[in-house]
């Protein structure tokens, strides 16, 4: 009997961690179009590489000229490109600061890093 206890106990902790871990995923999107220069490209690969320094997250590229794609922009209110933070409960925060920060990779990382992870702290 002490055994079963022992094991349900254990198998209830996972799965709430588990859980918690899941609620905190947050999705970071890189929004484009289908023209895109030099720094855009950069934006992409910087948020990126911010990104992938984050267990809980999953960074994804949409390109807003996609028919399938179009409503993210009256979705997050986008007019150019944009990097957004969106959580499992729909909560999200635009990033719009990007723009002012590209030319210091160091300063825009950091940005990127500090910002999601205050999102996923709120």
């Amino acid at each position: 009997m002490n055994k079963i206890v022992f094991i349900t106990g254990i198998l209830l902790t996972f799965v709430c961690n588990l859980c918690f871990a899941m609620d905190n995923n947050i999705t970071v999107y890189y929004f484009h179009s289908s023209v895109r220069c030099k720094t855009c490209i950069n934006i992409e690969r910087m948020t990126k590489e911010a990104v992938n320094s984050i267990p809980t997250t999953t960074f994804k590229a949409i390109n807003t000229d996609e028919t399938d794609n179009k409503h993210y922009l009256t979705d997050y209110g986008l007019y150019t490109k944009s990097v957004v933070l969106v959580k499992p409960t729909g909560e999200w925060k635009n990033l719009d600061k990007i723009w002012s920060l590209v030319r210091s990779e160091d300063d825009f990382k950091n940005y990127i890093t500090t910002e999601t992870n205050n999102f996923m702290e709120k």
